[in-house]
Formats: structure tokens, C-alpha cells, sequence
């Protein structure tokens, strides 16, 4: 069976440098199949674009390139922060090939993913193109579109003109209004914004609320609690014993809530009994981090998963 070239990226934008490492593993692999990262996840001035949203750029950028889709792949995969080796195995059960050409360039320490994959063999491919999608979005969130234009396709540019008409994309816009607020509150030079959290379950239910400010206004996130007496305060009438902490772990990607160094410690609590909590929380199902990330605040639902399914890192 010929092996397909593998195209890892987030593609937020697609831009003309990903064209160009995809016309250039086309013309080593029958199929290119393009690995959607950060999948299903919420809208994020880093990561804008849904996946359904990116799969139609990057198609209409190929079809005005005169490329034969049907030799075009699509596979979504989620981040999974605290679990490299699980995000590695999702990558190889979506793609599904023993063998396959990994298509990249090794271009900064966000290229490491390339090192991950012994049983494939690496394809190093150039790019000449002074061309990232940081600079790209930044120049998006300016309705800077000349800037735009000249790191994209006409096609791309097209849907992200059309993308600037929403509301989403209005969202996005108050999301870094916000985002330069707490920066401008916490400076880098001081150290990282800290808080805690707390993973209150009972029985395969879980404790969450909507957050009421932005970033992330309406997303779910895991109640703040620095303690047992504060997780307390979440449940009236729980006495010390109804909660255990079993483990906890710290919340540090870089990348967690773009724009700010934010860690936050998250503490796994089972409750002996279901309790009324306190107004605007909500009991729901534990499944919800695994079928529904994209409506968790920044990592929390990577958070909930790490805790519950006792991943590497996690204290006791």
C-alpha cells in the first residue's frame, strides 16, 4: 500500500508557506492527509477558526490550485497537553498507516513534533517563504487586509474577509481587548498569573460553572477553590470529610489562554453524597470534557481528563 504523506499543523490561517510544504509532498505521495491540530476546541484569538472553518480554506486554497481533491485527506485531533504520548497515538490512529512520509520543516521548538513519529520517515522539506500565521493574525485582528493578503491566497483571503463579518469574530476582538487588560494588570516581568481550581465530582457527574467574564465568557471552567475550606464554600452543608482531595496537577501550558502566562492548580474532590451548590453552578456529565472540549475555558477540559484518568504529572 503506498504510504501517504502526513501534514501536521494548525493552519490559523492557512497561508501560502503551508501551499507550498503541500504542493511539495504531493509530489512525493499519491495522498496527502492533513492533520487538523487543536481540534475541537473553543475559539481562541490563537486558534480562531473551527475545525470545519480551516478544512474549507485549506480545500479552497488546493482547488484553486488546480490540485485533484481526492488526493486530499482531512483528520481532526485535539490537543492533549499533559499527554504526549496519547496525542502521539491519536495522530497515528487518524492518519492509520504503518508507514507515511511526515511532511514539515524544522523551522522553531514548535517543529518538535516531527521527532515523535520514529516508525515514519521524515520528509524535509524547504520553504522560502518569510511567511507565519502569528504575524498573519495579528494583521487580521488590525483588518489590516493588505497585510493579510500578501501572506495568503486570494481564496484564503476571501473567507477570512467573510470570517471578519461575524459575530465570532467580533467575540474574539472583546476576548483581546480583555486579554491586553490583565496583561497590562499582571506584567510578564512579575511572573505568572496564579489561581487554583477544584474538580468537585459525585459520581459521574462533575461541578462546573460559566465563566461571567472574559477571555472566555460563557465557557465552562472548574470553580476557583485554593482549599478544601474554600470547595467548601461551593457545596453548602459538605463538612472535611465529605471531601478528599486524590490528586491534583498543575495547569501550565504556555499556550493555555493566549496572551497571558496563566497556571493555575487544579485539585480532584469525590463527594460522598450529591449536595446543593451554590447559585450559577452546574452538575454535568464527566463525559462533557471528552465529547464536547470545545466548550471548556482555555484548558480545563484537558484538566478534567489528566485528573480523572490519573495521566503522568498528576500529585497525590
Amino acid at each position: 500500500m503506498p504510504r501517504p504523506a502526513v501534514l501536521i499543523g494548525r493552519f490559523q490561517p492557512p497561508h501560502r508557506a503551508h501551499l507550498a510544504l503541500m504542493q511539495q509532498a504531493l509530489e512525493l505521495a499519491g495522498e496527502l492527509v492533513i492533520v487538523l491540530g487543536s481540534a475541537h476546541s473553543a475559539r481562541t484569538t490563537r486558534n480562531p477558526l473551527l475545525d470545519a472553518e480551516r478544512r474549507a480554506l485549506i480545500a479552497e486554497m488546493l482547488r484553486s490550485e488546480n490540485i485533484d481533491p481526492d488526493r486530499i485527506r482531512f483528520e481532526s485531533v485535539p490537543d492533549v497537553l499533559y499527554n504526549l504520548p496519547l496525542w502521539v497515538d491519536l495522530v497515528q490512529r487518524a492518519v492509520n498507516a504503518e508507514q507515511a512520509l511526515l511532511a514539515g520543516f524544522d523551522k522553531d521548538a514548535s517543529s518538535f513534533y516531527l521527532k515523535l513519529f520514529p516508525g515514519w520517515q521524515t520528509l524535509e522539506l524547504q520553504v522560502t517563504l518569510d511567511t507565519n500565521a502569528t504575524a498573519i493574525r495579528k494583521a487580521m485582528f488590525r483588518r489590516d487586509w493588505a497585510q493579510v493578503g500578501q501572506g495568503v491566497t486570494p481564496a484564503v483571503l476571501a473567507g477570512l474577509l467573510a470570517f471578519a463579518r461575524t459575530d465570532a469574530f467580533n467575540e474574539l476582538l472583546a476576548d483581546q481587548y480583555a486579554t491586553q487588560h490583565l496583561a497590562h494588570l499582571y506584567p510578564a516581568n512579575t511572573g505568572p498569573i496564579r489561581s487554583a481550581a477544584a474538580l468537585l465530582v459525585f459520581g459521574d457527574q462533575m461541578l462546573l460553572y460559566p465563566r461571567w467574564e472574559r477571555p472566555g465568557l460563557g465557557l465552562w471552567s472548574l470553580p476557583e477553590a485554593a482549599s478544601v475550606e474554600r470547595a467548601l464554600q461551593l457545596v453548602p452543608g459538605a463538612d472535611p470529610g465529605d471531601l478528599q482531595p486524590l490528586r491534583s496537577r498543575l495547569l501550565d501550558a504556555p499556550q493555555r489562554v493566549p496572551g497571558l502566562d496563566w497556571q493555575t492548580r487544579a485539585t480532584l474532590f469525590r463527594l460522598a453524597s450529591r449536595l446543593p451548590v451554590r447559585p450559577g453552578a452546574h452538575w454535568l456529565p464527566l463525559e462533557l470534557a471528552q465529547t464536547h472540549p470545545e466548550t471548556f475555558f482555555a484548558d480545563h477540559a484537558q484538566g478534567v481528563r489528566a485528573l480523572l484518568e490519573n495521566w503522568p504529572g498528576n500529585e497525590i
